[in-house]
């Protein structure tokens, strides 16, 4: 069993619209969440690109992300969607994060293929690699290590508006750590949300997003988020996250 969440989305998956919002489905079987994925993937491009639909699921193997565009599903590990994801078709999906289809591939493996097995969700690690291949090597390594790498410090926000309102104003823009496939970008807005993608030779790779506020930890200026920790202001063109140097591009 899974249990999965909805976001922008129909109950059965096949309509994304703001209207929906956040919805829970609750438990949910192997079969009937192969149908919602496969759905999910019909979705129309104006509507994913208007609504940014989202299907959350939960296993044992952990917690994870669905996204779809192209008529693709894009599976991201919830602990940080600014890490690379891993295209699958649905039943893919199903299998890595725990369906019983693996179980029964296992069950029915050769002797010598009987060692311990892979869990699912190192099964996606290893994805997560042959993917990730075209990146550099740290965030290969931040695959395995996410949790070590940007532990959330200690911040305290700005209060005061002047400063507030000038450090949004000098802050605001686009940072990639390069112009070439496969670096990553970093747009802050004047909305109070940032967001995290990556340059893609062909069409657009889904984004990531997650609401800022400006603040500080050891006097170091920084971006701090609710879910996907602390950007470091290290210049009036320059941000670090996860140890990546983001220059400024516009």
């Amino acid at each position: 069993m899974f249990t999965v969440s909805l976001f922008n989305l129909s109950a059965d998956a096949r309509v994304a619209s703001p209207r929906f919002g956040p919805r829970e489905l609750g438990e949910v079987t192997e079969a009937d969440l192969l149908a919602l994925l496969e759905a999910f993937s019909l979705l129309p491009t104006l509507q994913v690109h208007e609504s940014e639909p989202q299907i959350i699921i939960a296993s044992d193997a952990g917690k994870f992300i669905v996204r779809t565009g192209q008529g693709k599903l894009f599976l991201y590990d919830a602990r940080d969607t600014a890490e690379p994801y891993v295209e699958l078709t649905a039943a893919e999906i199903v299998r890595e994060i725990g369906g019983t289809a693996s179980v029964e591939a296992s069950a029915t493996a050769a002797p010598e293929a009987a060692a311990p097995n892979r869990t699912p969700h190192r099964g996606i690690a290893i994805c997560m690699l042959a993917a990730g291949l075209c990146l550099n090597g740290y965030t290969l390594y931040s695959v395995f290590y996410i949790d070590d790498v940007n532990q959330k410090p200690a911040v305290k926000v700005i209060t005061d508006t002047t400063e507030l309102a000038s450090r949004q104003a000098a802050v605001i823009g686009r940072y990639a750590t390069g112009a070439e496939t496969g670096d990553r970008y970093i747009v802050v807005g004047s909305d109070g949300r940032v967001r995290f993608g990556e340059i893609s030779a062909g069409p657009a790779r889904p984004e990531s997003s997650d609401t800022y506020r400006i603040g500080r930890y050891d006097e170091q200026l920084c971006l701090t988020t609710p879910d996907s920790g602390v950007i470091d202001i290290t210049g009036l063109n320059t941000l670090v996250y996860y140890r990546d140097i983001y220059r400024r591009t516009k």
